[in-house]
This record gives C-alpha cells, sequence and structure tokens, in this order.
C-alpha cells in the first residue's frame, strides 16, 4: 500500500517533486548535524529497516554455522555501506571531476524518489515474505 502511494504520488512528465526541507537544507549542515541525520536517515527509515529484517530473516532461516553467519552480516554490511561510502570516498579523492556527475546524479535521484523508494519497499517486502515463508 505504502509503494503503491509513493508510485501515485510522483510528479508528472518533467515536473520536479517538492524535496522535503530537511533536503533542502542538507548542502549548508554542519559536520555533526550531518552525522546525526545520517544515522537518522539510514538507521530509523523505514525501507533500510524493512530492508535490514528481510536480510536477517534470510540469514537467520539459511542453516548456517555461527563462523558463516558473521561471514554474511559483514559481507551484507560491507555491500550496504558502499552504497554511501564509495560516492563519499570517490568525492573526497577527486571533487572536481566528479562534481558534475554526482550533482547529474543527485538531480535523478530527486526526480525519481518516489519511484526508487516504491521499489526498494517491494523488494523488502518480499524479501521479509521470503525470510517467513523458509520457517
Amino acid at each position: 500500500m505504502l509503494a503503491l502511494r509513493q508510485w501515485r504520488g510522483r510528479p508528472k512528465g518533467d515536473a520536479l517533486p517538492a524535496l522535503p526541507k530537511w533536503m533542502q537544507a542538507i548542502d549548508t549542515v554542519t559536520f555533526p548535524v550531518a552525522l546525526g541525520l545520517g544515522f537518522l536517515l539510514s538507521a530509523l527509515n523505514p525501507k533500510n529497516l524493512i530492508m535490514a529484517v528481510g536480510a536477517g530473516m534470510s540469514i537467520g532461516s539459511a542453516s548456517l554455522n555461527g563462523g558463516a553467519i558473521v561471514v554474511v552480516i559483514v559481507v551484507f554490511t560491507i555491500i550496504a555501506a558502499c552504497t554511501v561510502g564509495v560516492p563519499v570516498i570517490a568525492y573526497l579523492l577527486a571533487a572536481d571531476t566528479l562534481r558534475g556527475p554526482l550533482d547529474a546524479l543527485r538531480g535523478w535521484l530527486v526526480k525519481e524518489n518516489a519511484v526508487i523508494m516504491a521499489i526498494l519497499l517491494v523488494i523488502g517486502v518480499s524479501m521479509i515474505g521470503k525470510g517467513l515463508a523458509s520457517f
């Protein structure tokens, strides 16, 4: 239902979505505010929680031994962190070169946010369903 609402609420045509106030101010935040905002957006985001629960259920139902579970959790965490870590580290190393491509990517992500969130929500719910079905 939430994914459907996200999908139907997306901007039509070339219209840009209205950004939330926190996202409008993102370029002017200080490091401590950015750190806190990053924690809130990642740890308490329903989409991330659904994906993490789905992954946890898949890992828990896989009948792995303790060492294998630790390895799988570490690999999952590294892959999940790469979606944020790789662009940040790349920008720190080559800010001038990556400014244009990252700005273009940001524009695309802002425009397609509702679609992306709807797709990720469906994937997360599907992962939870698969985890529940394996019990």
